[in-house]
């Protein structure tokens, strides 16, 4: 599913600017004790762009004595992961980067230097793409998980709409955005800051006269 990384943050309610090599915690306090929480929007990584619902307001991840104390919904993770679409162009870097771990440990390590470097070499490219203005702003969702569970891709849609709507309002409910995940409608639209990708809205249509003579099983009049 594609989407457009600037809209979604207008959608959000986030105005401030976020680019590769960059962090930002948006804090979203609530009254009462370890009620707190937070969205973290990690780009640290330029070839790919991390928003995540954390416990706390620090944005760091709590340790589990800590974590405990907060409520069920912000103990298991809530994040979706986008790849810009400058991440996009170059399909095999993932697999070049497997076959240079692979040689890594089979050389004593020298593919793993070779992956440091290329990294290196990726934040180099992102840090000159803010500099000359070039901010991806399209990019694809290849990860939703919430409360520690994967979505399928036909929800993603309604799921993004509804954290969108969320952290405009300063308060996340995971428990309604995994429920939101259940209400799958094949004619939904999706917000304008998404597009489908591929067959994501594709609607399967059950017949019985074509499909009950597969299972052996007699049509009845």
């Amino acid at each position: 599913m594609k989407i457009n990384i600037q809209e979604f943050l207008d959608h959000c309610g986030i105005e401030e600017s976020i680019y590769p090599g960059k962090k930002l915690v948006r804090k979203l306090r609530q009254p009462g004790e370890f009620k707190s929480h937070c969205v973290v929007l990690d780009w640290h990584h330029a070839e790919v762009l991390r928003i995540e619902i954390k416990a706390g307001l620090s944005g760091r991840t709590l340790p589990v004595s800590e974590l405990k104390k907060y409520p069920v919904c912000f103990q298991a993770p809530t994040y979706v992961d986008i790849r810009p679409e400058s991440a996009n162009d170059d399909e095999k870097h993932d697999e070049d980067e497997e076959d240079e771990g692979q040689q890594g440990r089979a050389s004593g390590g020298s593919g793993g230097r070779k992956m440091k470097k290329r990294l290196q070499g990726d934040m180099v490219a992102a840090f000159s793409t803010v500099m000359e203005g070039n901010i991806p702003t399209a990019g694809e969702i290849k990860k939703l998980v919430v409360m520690g569970k994967e979505i399928a891709k036909q929800s993603y849609a309604q799921v993004l709409e509804k954290l969108a709507e969320q952290i405009k309002q300063s308060k996340i409910m995971a428990t309604d955005l995994l429920a939101e995940a259940g209400k799958y409608i094949t004619k939904y639209t999706p917000p304008a800051f998404m597009k489908p990708n591929g067959t994501e809205d594709k609607v399967y249509k059950y017949d019985r006269m074509k499909n009950e003579p597969m299972f052996g099983r007699p049509l009845m009049g």
